[in-house]
């Protein structure tokens, strides 16, 4: 196990704990909350290419002195962030009928100076699940990026198989805030339709695949299927599911 209590910082020789906070940690990198970075967020292999050692590795997060971070979630997805950038974050629910306007909200913003003092794990860890969940369009619940600079640019990537088959626009969405119940039980009812018209092995690894966020070698190894076999599968899932919620 990596001992966090030697992690040393290369340029200022300040040692970075998991106690480190956000604030502390821009410090140590000479840089300021909203800082404008220089050209474009570098992709991973540029990354990890030019910018020598990381700082501090730990938990799937490696820091860089030139104030980028590497978020690996462990389920092949990742993403590059600048941290200064990380200062900022609005959540934004399902939209609301004009009559629960009057007692709910349709976004919920964090404290901007409060991530400051907030653990430096936490914080990447937070953005960078974020990207990772709005490049794959789930939506509910997730930082409005769409006027926010500090998400423009940032890289996010994901395993080339895990991009939606045939123009399928499905997410597997239970249960959320401001729904419509009528329309709720709608949706699940035309998932069940959905499923039912599957086979047993195509509606396994489409719920592992949408539902769980599985990626294909992950349900490969645990079906004892190849990779190619369970992309078949899910292939032809996808193509049943395109006539309920293409």
């Amino acid at each position: 196990m990596e001992n966090i209590k030697n992690i040393k910082n290369i340029t200022a020789d300040v040692a970075i704990t998991p106690r480190t906070t956000f604030g502390e940690l821009l410090t140590i990198l000479g840089l300021e909350a909203g800082q404008k970075r220089t050209g474009r967020t570098p992709k991973r292999a540029a990354l990890l290419a030019e910018s020598g050692e990381a700082v501090v590795k730990m938990c799937g997060i490696s820091v860089f002195r030139n104030g980028y971070a590497l978020y690996e979630n462990g389920f092949g997805r990742y993403s590059v962030l600048w941290l200064p950038y990380c200062t900022r974050f609005t959540y934004c629910f399902n939209k609301l009928r004009d009559a629960e306007k009057d007692y709910l909200r349709e976004t919920a913003g964090l404290p901007e100076d409060g991530f400051a003092a907030w653990k430096w794990m936490p914080v990447i860890a937070l953005f960078g699940e974020e990207r990772i969940t709005q490049k794959l369009n789930r939506g509910f619940g997730n930082a409005d990026t769409k006027n926010n600079e500090s998400s423009e640019d940032d890289e996010v990537e994901i395993e080339p198989e895990d991009i939606d088959w045939e123009g399928l626009n499905f997410v597997w969405d239970d249960e959320t805030l401001g729904v419509d119940p009528l329309n709720a039980v709608i949706r699940r009812e035309t998932r069940e339709k959905m499923l039912a018209g599957m086979t047993d092995k195509q509606r396994e690894v489409f719920i592992l695949y949408h539902k769980y966020g599985w990626t294909q070698q992950q349900i490969a190894t645990i079906l004892n299927n190849s990779r190619a076999t369970v992309r078949e599968h899910l292939r032809y899932a996808s193509q049943k599911a395109k006539k309920y919620f293409g």
